[in-house]
């Protein structure tokens, strides 16, 4: 759906109020803040790759109800965060009478108009502006005489948007062949399951030879406990991942900051800056709540919270 090289493609802001359109050619649309949830924020993260797994626990506190896609971009020392509703998104471009067919590329408002420096009118109710470097939009009462967006010589940045459910927007024709798609994978994989079933007893029965020819241990006992090695492994590493991901998700005051996160072979640290012992335990009280396993001690602004592992 997003192809980059559909360079002459015309452009058109949607919004909630947008007029539907008629087209017959590719078109290339900017999506509306109204559409889409941004955060602007500073994490002790180096990578944008790193940040990405992050993402759903950042909006969980914002987002309503519902099925959530996620994009992030790296502006100097911080990062943009996105979260938008594919189906929601879709369905209204569906009523705009944009379809599949004439889809170029999808991109949000805050990356194509980040660096306007007055308002600019989008329609007869609203314009578009920044506020602490996030794209907004305002009644046009606010700022009455901005001038009309003029998208015909727009230069669009690289970050689009992949939207999923495609099928949404798609013809009759298409949900017919998806179907027929459909139908024949659920037959071919419940012929699957059905062979599958009909062989799992005579594994079974070769199970001595099956360990011989894997060079397994001689006894169920010792795999067996083998695996329990393994999934306490697992466990321990899935419980590491659940601390740290709290931790580099605190939410903390304007002069509060996160000032160490530390694997030790017993446990995880956590450090942060903070006025008080009881603001320190505030912060850190989502950890606590999840791990009962943790002691905390206050010192001189320092609040030091162990989580054993």
């Amino acid at each position: 759906m997003n192809l980059v090289f559909r360079t002459k493609a015309k452009a058109f802001f949607v919004d909630v109020d947008s007029p539907a359109y008629t087209l017959d050619e590719p078109v290339n649309v900017i999506l509306s803040p109204s559409l889409y949830w941004v955060k602007r924020v500073s994490l002790p993260i180096k990578y944008l790759r790193d940040v990405k797994s992050l993402l759903p626990s950042l909006f969980e506190d914002i987002l309503p109800e519902g099925k959530y896609s996620y994009s992030a971009i790296k502006e100097g020392d911080e990062f943009v965060l996105f979260a938008y509703n594919d189906k929601e998104i879709l369905d209204l471009l569906a009523e705009k009478a944009i379809t599949a067919n004439n889809l170029s590329n999808v991109y949000l408002a805050q990356n194509e108009f980040n660096t306007i420096e007055t308002p600019v009118k989008v329609s007869d109710e609203s314009v578009l502006t920044l506020q602490n470097g996030v794209v907004v939009k305002l009644p046009l009462a606010l700022a009455p005489n901005a001038e009309t967006l003029d998208l015909n010589e727009h230069t669009f940045s690289k970050q689009t948007i992949h939207l999923t459910r495609f099928n949404q927007i798609a013809d009759k024709k298409s949900q017919v062949v998806f179907g027929s798609i459909l139908g024949f994978l659920v037959v071919m994989f419940t012929t699957e399951w059905l062979i599958t079933s009909s062989k799992t007893s005579a594994i079974i029965e070769k199970q001595g030879e099956v360990f011989s020819h894997y060079n397994l241990q001689a006894t169920s006992f010792q795999n067996e406990a083998i695996h329990a090695k393994l999934s306490n492994t697992f466990e321990r590493q899935s419980r590491i991942r659940d601390i740290l991901n709290l931790a580099l998700t605190l939410k903390l005051g304007a002069d509060e900051r996160l000032e160490e996160v530390a694997l030790e072979k017993k446990k995880v640290v956590i450090v942060i800056k903070t006025a008080t012992e009881e603001s320190g335990t505030k912060r850190l009280a989502k950890l606590k709540k999840r791990f009962k396993r943790t002691t905390s001690r206050f010192d001189n602004g320092i609040y030091v919270m162990e989580v054993r592992l």
